[in-house]
């Protein structure tokens, strides 16, 4: 800046500083103007004739994204993939338990397996349960006996009024049509006929009209599983079963196997039909924190425990603080 004579210095210094002052102003302004020009999103390019195109700013929307319904159909979950399972109404997490289940214990053998699927819900377990389908060749298999001898007479059948126990009756089971020479089939019960439900085998409960082989087997695998039935009635849990079966089945007390509460881990106490994966182990935390359990009615403390499901579990638990 050229210095006029007639300027002080103090007014020189002024007039610098007042120079550095609108260059700063204009400078700043030229910054903002270009921010907002970014910021509204238009830009300017060079067409192909030399004109210059503005953008209008983009516009951004929010689209509703549909749920997917929940459907109720039958499947195997030893065959069903992710899709399929995730129609089911199972969340994604629950579905790489299944898979993980499937890679590290191999199959599903009966739907009481696929009951313990992490997350499984009372809810949801009685609209999945009757869905379930286990395909034969994922069952057990128990070696049925080989025809050997076969009388050639029928043996007398047992009169109405009688209890048959499965010792009486094995020998005295007559023996029908011989099928590949390895299938046996069992004749029904001509005559009303009751079957002690705790002593009987899967021969003698196929020899029940409405009882086949696989549900005879489900049966007793129900059975051993509870560690024995405490009243007739919980036979209908094991399968589905028609009413009618009631009729031919009696029931007498068995000393039942007990669950020690205050000494099994989670894994095995999960193993009884009555308790899942998160009962059994907020039972565990609970005897953590608290200490052991010393009788049926600490369980009303634990979340989870509703006090007809205690009635149902307490003749199956034992409560060991001794050892």
């Amino acid at each position: 800046m050229r210095r006029w004579p007639s300027f002080s210095n103090s007014q020189y210094r002024a007039m610098i500083v007042l120079e550095v002052v609108l260059i700063g102003i204009m400078f700043g302004l030229f910054l903002c103007q270009s921010y907002h020009t970014d910021e509204a999103g238009m830009a300017t390019v060079a067409g192909q004739e030399g004109r210059t195109v503005k953008h209008a700013p983009e516009k951004r929307y929010t689209y509703a994204v549909e749920t997917e319904p929940v459907e109720t159909f039958p499947f195997d979950p030893n065959t069903a993939d992710s899709a399929q399972l995730l129609r089911l109404g199972l969340a994604p997490w629950q579905v790489q338990a299944i898979y993980r289940y499937r890679a590290k214990h191999g199959r599903y053998h009966t739907p009481e397996d696929f009951q313990r699927v992490p997350g499984m819900t009372l809810e949801l377990w009685e609209r999945l349960g009757p869905m379930v389908r286990i395909d034969a060749r994922y069952q057990y298999l128990k070696p049925s006996a080989r025809i050997q001898d076969a009388p050639q007479h029928p043996q007398p059948m047992a009169s109405p009024s009688s209890t048959v126990s499965a010792d009486s009756v094995q020998s005295a089971t007559p023996v029908a049509t011989v099928v590949a020479d390895t299938v046996k089939r069992v004749e029904k019960f001509a005559e009303p006929t009751r079957v002690d439900i705790n002593e009987a085998d899967t021969l003698l409960l196929q020899r029940i009209p409405g009882i086949a082989s696989v549900r005879a087997h489900r049966i007793v695998e129900y059975r051993e599983k509870l560690g024995g039935f405490s009243h007739l009635e919980q036979v209908m849990e094991s399968c589905q079963l028609p009413d009618e079966v009631l009729e031919w089945l009696s029931f007498h007390p068995v000393p039942l196997k007990k669950l020690d509460v205050n000494h099994l881990s989670v894994r095995q106490l999960m193993r009884h039909p009555y308790l899942s994966f998160y009962q059994a182990k907020a039972l565990v935390e609970h005897r953590k924190k608290h200490g052991l359990l010393s009788g049926v009615s600490e369980l009303k403390q634990i979340e989870g425990f509703s006090d007809e499901h205690i009635q149902r579990l307490a003749p199956y638990l034992l409560f060991d603080v001794n050892r």
